[in-house]
């Protein structure tokens, strides 16, 4: 477990209502934040579940914010209608996750939109904002961050994740250029491999100019590791503009 230097630690906050933690930025300069990266978790987690990578990404980048909402609870199909935290409704793990309704996508898309509202206002624009997350949240960081039809975000990273209800799906006309970077594990047993391969095909199709090349992970599981939370790093790095800070 990556351990929090004092100065980050002492920048956390959490939101007791709705359990969603914000790294504010160093504000011993007095500078005004640079940038905003809203980090969303995967079925059944809460925000504390990347706490410890978001605290590492904010002491490469000590003038962006981080935040980490936590997904409403609700009864998720798959787990026999048992209440969890949850984006939205997952139906099996068996049909091809593209073709879902995903009940409660768009209503985390509002909540997600509501954020970015909030840190753009914080930030100096949407265009300094980076949607990323895992799994079930990864759907959700393309989902939101794709459909957003002006006021484009500065980059999309999707782990372990896919593109969801992409049948019926078009990106709104101005996320075309939005940077996107799918990283997967290729022996990831609960989110396919073949699921990552389709949402990249479906994004490449409707001409995402800025869609990186998919990242493979070579005998990862549903999980994250080290040389792709670097990518992930070095992702944010190139999105936002901003070099990697030494490492105190």
């Amino acid at each position: 477990s990556i351990r929090m230097s004092s100065s980050v630690f002492d920048r956390v906050s959490v939101d007791r209502g709705t359990q969603r933690i914000t790294i504010a930025h160093d504000a011993s300069s007095g500078a005004a934040p640079q940038a905003s990266v809203i980090v969303m978790h995967g079925l059944g987690d809460s925000a504390q579940g990347w706490l410890d990578v978001a605290a590492m990404w904010a002491n490469v980048f000590p003038g962006v914010r981080f935040v980490l909402p936590t997904a409403p609870i609700r009864p998720i199909t798959l787990n026999g209608g048992m209440q969890m935290t949850g984006w939205y409704d997952i139906a099996s793990l068996s049909a091809d996750r593209a073709e879902q309704t995903c009940d409660g996508l768009d209503e985390s898309r509002a909540i997600i939109d509501d954020i970015i509202a909030d840190e753009a206002r914080a930030v100096g624009g949407v265009s300094r904002v980076v949607l990323a997350g895992f799994s079930q949240g990864g759907a959700v960081a393309l989902y939101t961050g794709l459909n957003r039809a002006s006021d484009s975000v500065a980059g999309i990273l999707c782990m372990s994740g896919y593109l969801p209800k992409s049948e019926a799906w078009v990106p709104a006309e101005a996320a075309r250029s939005v940077p996107v970077l799918l990283c997967h594990g290729d022996a990831d047993p609960v989110v396919l491999p073949e699921w990552a391969q389709k949402s990249y095909a479906r994004l490449k199709e409707h001409g995402l100019a800025s869609l990186e090349p998919i990242k493979w992970y070579k005998g990862m599981e549903h999980s994250a590791c080290e040389e792709e939370i670097q990518d992930a790093t070095n992702f944010l790095a190139r999105t936002l503009g901003l070099g990697p800070a030494a490492q105190s």
